[in-house]
Protein backbone atom coordinates (compact mmCIF):
# COMPACT_ATOMS: atom_id res chain seq x y z
CA UNK A 1 0.00 0.00 0.00
CA UNK A 2 1.39 3.46 -0.84
CA UNK A 3 2.84 5.02 2.28
CA UNK A 4 3.33 1.78 4.20
CA UNK A 5 7.04 1.48 3.38
CA UNK A 6 7.76 4.94 4.76
CA UNK A 7 5.93 4.54 8.08
CA UNK A 8 7.83 3.31 11.14
CA UNK A 9 5.73 2.71 14.25
CA UNK A 10 7.33 4.04 17.42
CA UNK A 11 4.20 3.78 19.59
CA UNK A 12 0.49 3.53 18.80
CA UNK A 13 0.25 7.32 18.97
CA UNK A 14 3.64 8.19 17.46
CA UNK A 15 4.95 7.31 13.99
CA UNK A 16 8.05 8.15 11.98
CA UNK A 17 7.57 9.02 8.30
CA UNK A 18 10.89 7.98 6.82
CA UNK A 19 12.44 9.41 3.63
CA UNK A 20 14.22 7.19 1.07
CA UNK A 21 17.64 8.06 2.53
CA UNK A 22 18.96 9.75 5.68
CA UNK A 23 21.39 11.74 3.53
CA UNK A 24 20.86 15.16 1.98
CA UNK A 25 18.87 16.48 0.25
CA UNK A 26 15.50 14.77 0.90
CA UNK A 27 16.56 13.26 4.15
CA UNK A 28 14.76 14.34 7.32
CA UNK A 29 12.37 12.12 9.23
CA UNK A 30 8.91 13.51 9.99
CA UNK A 31 7.31 12.53 13.29
CA UNK A 32 3.52 12.52 13.55
CA UNK A 33 1.57 12.23 16.82
CA UNK A 34 -2.04 11.52 17.64
CA UNK A 35 -3.05 14.68 19.46
CA UNK A 36 -6.57 14.38 20.85
CA UNK A 37 -8.90 14.33 17.85
CA UNK A 38 -6.11 15.66 15.62
CA UNK A 39 -2.47 15.10 14.73
CA UNK A 40 0.71 17.09 15.35
CA UNK A 41 4.07 17.03 13.59
CA UNK A 42 7.71 17.42 14.52
CA UNK A 43 9.18 18.76 11.25
CA UNK A 44 7.52 18.33 7.87
CA UNK A 45 10.34 17.50 5.44
CA UNK A 46 11.49 18.90 2.11
CA UNK A 47 9.72 21.32 -0.13
CA UNK A 48 9.15 18.81 -2.93
CA UNK A 49 6.11 17.06 -4.39
CA UNK A 50 7.64 13.66 -3.59
CA UNK A 51 8.10 14.60 0.06
CA UNK A 52 4.55 15.98 0.35
CA UNK A 53 3.11 12.88 -1.34
CA UNK A 54 5.00 10.65 1.09
CA UNK A 55 3.56 12.55 4.04
CA UNK A 56 -0.03 12.48 2.72
CA UNK A 57 0.21 8.79 1.72
CA UNK A 58 1.52 7.92 5.18
CA UNK A 59 -1.43 9.69 6.81
CA UNK A 60 -3.81 7.78 4.55
CA UNK A 61 -2.11 4.52 5.43
CA UNK A 62 -2.54 5.36 9.13
CA UNK A 63 -6.14 6.49 8.50
CA UNK A 64 -5.24 9.82 10.09
CA UNK A 65 -5.72 11.95 6.96
CA UNK A 66 -9.07 13.40 8.10
CA UNK A 67 -7.73 14.58 11.46
CA UNK A 68 -7.04 18.32 11.82
CA UNK A 69 -3.45 19.39 12.30
CA UNK A 70 -3.08 20.91 15.75
CA UNK A 71 0.62 21.70 16.02
CA UNK A 72 3.64 21.73 13.72
CA UNK A 73 6.87 21.96 15.72
CA UNK A 74 9.96 22.76 13.67
CA UNK A 75 13.34 21.71 15.03
CA UNK A 76 14.99 24.51 13.03
CA UNK A 77 14.59 26.57 9.88
CA UNK A 78 16.44 24.40 7.33
CA UNK A 79 14.84 23.25 4.05
CA UNK A 80 14.86 19.50 4.75
CA UNK A 81 12.90 20.17 7.96
CA UNK A 82 10.51 23.01 7.09
CA UNK A 83 10.66 23.38 3.29
CA UNK A 84 7.46 21.33 3.01
CA UNK A 85 5.46 23.98 4.84
CA UNK A 86 4.61 25.84 1.64
CA UNK A 87 2.90 22.81 0.09
CA UNK A 88 1.32 21.77 3.39
CA UNK A 89 -0.15 25.19 4.11
CA UNK A 90 -1.78 25.27 0.69
CA UNK A 91 -4.20 22.59 1.92
CA UNK A 92 -4.41 22.84 5.73
CA UNK A 93 -4.44 25.42 8.52
CA UNK A 94 -2.55 24.17 11.59
CA UNK A 95 -3.51 25.55 14.98
CA UNK A 96 0.08 26.31 16.01
CA UNK A 97 3.33 26.55 14.05
CA UNK A 98 6.14 26.51 16.60
CA UNK A 99 9.81 27.50 16.18
CA UNK A 100 12.56 28.71 18.51
CA UNK A 101 12.57 32.49 18.58
CA UNK A 102 16.19 32.68 17.37
CA UNK A 103 15.36 30.88 14.11
CA UNK A 104 12.34 33.04 13.29
CA UNK A 105 14.31 35.56 11.15
CA UNK A 106 15.62 32.71 8.98
CA UNK A 107 12.11 31.31 8.52
CA UNK A 108 10.72 34.73 7.61
CA UNK A 109 13.53 35.47 5.14
CA UNK A 110 15.27 32.32 3.85
CA UNK A 111 17.97 34.45 2.18
CA UNK A 112 19.28 35.05 5.72
CA UNK A 113 20.24 31.38 5.93
CA UNK A 114 23.38 32.35 4.03
CA UNK A 115 24.44 34.12 7.24
CA UNK A 116 23.76 31.22 9.62
CA UNK A 117 25.43 28.86 7.11
CA UNK A 118 28.40 31.30 7.02
CA UNK A 119 28.37 31.42 3.22
CA UNK A 120 30.02 34.91 3.19
CA UNK A 121 32.92 33.36 5.13
CA UNK A 122 33.11 30.52 2.60
CA UNK A 123 33.34 33.02 -0.27
CA UNK A 124 35.87 35.18 1.57
CA UNK A 125 38.13 32.24 2.37
CA UNK A 126 37.76 30.81 -1.12
CA UNK A 127 38.63 34.04 -2.90
CA UNK A 128 41.56 34.66 -0.55
CA UNK A 129 43.24 31.29 -0.64
CA UNK A 130 41.93 29.26 -3.51
CA UNK A 131 41.08 31.27 -6.68
CA UNK A 132 40.66 28.01 -8.59
CA UNK A 133 37.72 26.23 -10.14
CA UNK A 134 35.92 23.49 -8.31
CA UNK A 135 33.33 20.83 -8.89
CA UNK A 136 29.59 21.35 -8.54
CA UNK A 137 27.90 24.70 -8.11
CA UNK A 138 29.84 25.86 -5.07
CA UNK A 139 32.31 28.70 -5.30
CA UNK A 140 32.48 32.51 -5.18
CA UNK A 141 29.16 32.88 -7.04
CA UNK A 142 27.31 30.36 -4.88
CA UNK A 143 23.61 31.05 -4.19
CA UNK A 144 22.36 28.98 -1.25
CA UNK A 145 18.62 29.20 -1.96
CA UNK A 146 19.11 28.37 -5.65
CA UNK A 147 21.27 25.44 -4.56
CA UNK A 148 18.47 24.06 -2.37
CA UNK A 149 16.05 24.44 -5.27
CA UNK A 150 18.37 22.72 -7.75
CA UNK A 151 18.51 19.65 -5.49
CA UNK A 152 14.73 19.39 -5.20
CA UNK A 153 14.57 20.55 -1.60
CA UNK A 154 13.43 24.14 -1.89
CA UNK A 155 13.08 26.46 1.08
CA UNK A 156 9.99 28.55 1.81
CA UNK A 157 9.19 31.65 3.81
CA UNK A 158 7.16 31.08 6.97
CA UNK A 159 5.80 33.14 9.86
CA UNK A 160 5.31 30.92 12.93
CA UNK A 161 2.47 31.89 15.26
CA UNK A 162 4.18 30.51 18.38
CA UNK A 163 7.79 30.71 19.52
CA UNK A 164 9.65 28.81 22.24
CA UNK A 165 12.87 29.15 24.23
CA UNK A 166 14.83 26.88 26.54
CA UNK A 167 12.70 25.73 29.47
CA UNK A 168 9.33 26.00 27.75
CA UNK A 169 7.06 22.96 27.56
CA UNK A 170 4.91 21.75 24.67
CA UNK A 171 2.07 19.28 25.18
CA UNK A 172 1.49 16.99 22.23
CA UNK A 173 -1.22 14.40 22.88
CA UNK A 174 0.03 12.24 25.76
CA UNK A 175 3.52 13.76 25.65
CA UNK A 176 4.81 16.65 27.73
CA UNK A 177 7.95 17.86 26.00
CA UNK A 178 10.55 20.11 27.60
CA UNK A 179 12.27 22.41 25.10
CA UNK A 180 16.07 22.33 24.99
CA UNK A 181 17.97 24.88 22.93
CA UNK A 182 20.64 22.81 21.15
CA UNK A 183 22.64 25.03 18.76
CA UNK A 184 25.69 24.15 16.71
CA UNK A 185 24.00 23.12 13.49
CA UNK A 186 21.45 25.95 13.57
CA UNK A 187 21.25 29.01 15.84
CA UNK A 188 17.74 28.20 17.09
CA UNK A 189 17.87 24.41 16.88
CA UNK A 190 15.71 22.67 19.50
CA UNK A 191 15.43 19.15 20.89
CA UNK A 192 12.36 17.96 22.79
CA UNK A 193 12.45 15.70 25.85
CA UNK A 194 9.65 13.93 27.68
CA UNK A 195 11.04 13.00 31.14
CA UNK A 196 8.25 10.53 31.97
CA UNK A 197 8.68 8.59 28.75
CA UNK A 198 12.47 9.24 28.71
CA UNK A 199 12.13 10.10 25.03
CA UNK A 200 14.26 12.60 23.12
CA UNK A 201 13.36 14.12 19.75
CA UNK A 202 16.94 15.05 18.93
CA UNK A 203 16.60 16.91 15.65
CA UNK A 204 19.95 17.03 13.86
CA UNK A 205 22.34 16.88 16.82
CA UNK A 206 22.26 13.06 16.91
CA UNK A 207 21.62 10.54 14.16
CA UNK A 208 23.02 8.76 11.14
CA UNK A 209 25.82 11.30 10.70
CA UNK A 210 27.35 14.22 12.55
CA UNK A 211 25.58 17.32 11.26
CA UNK A 212 27.71 20.13 9.88
CA UNK A 213 28.20 23.14 12.12
CA UNK A 214 29.18 26.77 11.60
CA UNK A 215 30.35 29.61 13.86
CA UNK A 216 27.17 31.61 13.24
CA UNK A 217 25.05 28.60 14.20
CA UNK A 218 26.93 27.80 17.41
CA UNK A 219 29.95 26.05 15.96
CA UNK A 220 31.88 23.19 17.52
CA UNK A 221 31.57 24.74 20.98
CA UNK A 222 27.81 25.09 20.67
CA UNK A 223 27.42 21.56 19.33
CA UNK A 224 29.50 20.08 22.17
CA UNK A 225 27.49 22.12 24.68
CA UNK A 226 24.27 20.76 23.20
CA UNK A 227 25.55 17.20 23.50
CA UNK A 228 26.51 17.81 27.12
CA UNK A 229 23.05 19.22 27.81
CA UNK A 230 21.17 16.17 26.44
CA UNK A 231 23.81 13.85 27.91
CA UNK A 232 22.61 14.86 31.37
CA UNK A 233 19.11 13.52 30.64
CA UNK A 234 17.76 10.04 31.39
CA UNK A 235 16.99 8.79 27.87
CA UNK A 236 15.66 5.41 26.81
CA UNK A 237 14.91 6.29 23.19
CA UNK A 238 16.29 8.89 20.78
CA UNK A 239 14.30 9.81 17.70
CA UNK A 240 16.76 11.51 15.33
CA UNK A 241 15.92 13.61 12.31
CA UNK A 242 18.24 11.52 10.13
CA UNK A 243 18.47 7.75 10.38
CA UNK A 244 16.95 5.07 12.56
CA UNK A 245 15.73 5.08 16.14
CA UNK A 246 18.59 5.08 18.67
CA UNK A 247 18.27 2.87 21.74
CA UNK A 248 21.72 3.45 23.29
CA UNK A 249 21.72 7.15 24.09
CA UNK A 250 25.02 7.18 25.97
CA UNK A 251 26.86 5.54 23.07
CA UNK A 252 25.31 7.82 20.44
CA UNK A 253 26.13 10.98 22.37
CA UNK A 254 29.70 9.88 23.13
CA UNK A 255 30.42 8.79 19.54
CA UNK A 256 29.13 12.10 18.18
CA UNK A 257 31.22 14.02 20.69
CA UNK A 258 34.34 12.03 19.79
CA UNK A 259 33.87 12.66 16.06
CA UNK A 260 33.72 16.40 16.66
CA UNK A 261 36.73 16.41 19.00
CA UNK A 262 38.70 14.28 16.54
CA UNK A 263 38.86 17.32 14.24
CA UNK A 264 40.58 19.26 17.05
CA UNK A 265 43.16 16.49 17.22
CA UNK A 266 43.70 16.45 13.46
CA UNK A 267 44.38 20.19 13.50
CA UNK A 268 46.76 19.90 16.48
CA UNK A 269 48.67 17.03 14.84
CA UNK A 270 48.97 18.97 11.59
CA UNK A 271 50.35 22.03 13.39
CA UNK A 272 52.92 19.94 15.27
CA UNK A 273 54.78 19.73 11.96
CA UNK A 274 54.79 23.52 11.65
CA UNK A 275 52.48 26.46 10.86
CA UNK A 276 49.67 25.88 8.36
CA UNK A 277 47.40 28.19 6.41
CA UNK A 278 43.62 27.88 6.50
CA UNK A 279 43.67 26.30 3.05
CA UNK A 280 46.27 23.73 4.09
CA UNK A 281 44.25 22.73 7.14
CA UNK A 282 41.05 22.60 5.09
CA UNK A 283 42.73 20.22 2.62
CA UNK A 284 43.89 18.00 5.48
CA UNK A 285 40.37 17.78 6.94
CA UNK A 286 38.35 17.47 3.72
CA UNK A 287 39.16 15.79 0.39
CA UNK A 288 36.57 17.30 -1.95
CA UNK A 289 36.91 20.92 -3.18
CA UNK A 290 33.12 21.24 -2.97
CA UNK A 291 33.08 20.07 0.64
CA UNK A 292 36.03 22.32 1.48
CA UNK A 293 33.97 25.31 0.32
CA UNK A 294 30.95 24.21 2.38
CA UNK A 295 30.63 22.82 4.98
CA UNK A 296 34.41 22.47 5.37
CA UNK A 297 35.12 26.17 5.71
CA UNK A 298 32.69 26.91 8.58
CA UNK A 299 33.49 23.62 10.32
CA UNK A 300 37.22 24.38 10.25
CA UNK A 301 36.69 28.01 11.27
CA UNK A 302 34.63 26.94 14.29
CA UNK A 303 37.41 24.58 15.44
CA UNK A 304 40.07 27.24 14.97
CA UNK A 305 38.00 29.67 17.04
CA UNK A 306 37.56 27.03 19.74
CA UNK A 307 41.27 26.14 19.85
CA UNK A 308 42.33 29.81 19.91
CA UNK A 309 39.90 30.48 22.76
CA UNK A 310 41.46 27.55 24.64
CA UNK A 311 44.91 29.02 23.86
CA UNK A 312 45.94 25.80 22.13
CA UNK A 313 46.78 27.57 18.88
CA UNK A 314 47.29 31.12 17.70
CA UNK A 315 46.85 32.94 14.42
CA UNK A 316 49.68 34.92 12.87
CA UNK A 317 49.56 37.57 10.16
CA UNK A 318 52.36 37.13 7.64
CA UNK A 319 53.60 39.75 5.16
CA UNK A 320 55.08 38.57 1.87
CA UNK A 321 56.02 41.71 -0.02
CA UNK A 322 52.82 43.71 -0.23
CA UNK A 323 50.58 40.69 0.47
CA UNK A 324 49.17 39.73 3.86
CA UNK A 325 48.31 36.13 4.74
CA UNK A 326 47.25 34.19 7.82
CA UNK A 327 48.69 31.04 9.29
CA UNK A 328 48.09 29.05 12.45
CA UNK A 329 50.62 27.56 14.82
CA UNK A 330 50.63 25.74 18.13
CA UNK A 331 51.03 27.83 21.24
CA UNK A 332 54.42 27.35 22.93
CA UNK A 333 52.72 26.22 26.12
CA UNK A 334 50.97 23.41 24.27
CA UNK A 335 54.18 22.37 22.51
CA UNK A 336 55.94 22.09 25.85
CA UNK A 337 53.21 19.97 27.42
CA UNK A 338 53.17 17.58 24.48
CA UNK A 339 56.93 16.82 24.51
Amino acid sequence: MPGSNSVVSIFDDLKMIRPPSPYWPESANVYVFKDGDGVSFFDVGCGSIASADRLYNALKFLKWEARPIKKIILSHAHPDHMGGMEILLSGVSPGHIILHEIDVPYALDPERLSLSFDIPLCKERWSEVSNQGQDGEKGPGFDLIAYFRSLGCSMCSLKPNSTVVEGDTIQVGNYDFHVFHTPGHAPGHISLYDPKKRLLLAGDILGEMVAWYAPSSGGAEGYLGSLKKVGNLDIDLILPSHGSVIVDATKAIQETREKILERDLVIIRALQAGPKTFEELNRILFDSPSVRFFPGTPILESHLQKLMKEESIKMEINRDGGMLSQSYRLCLRLKATRK
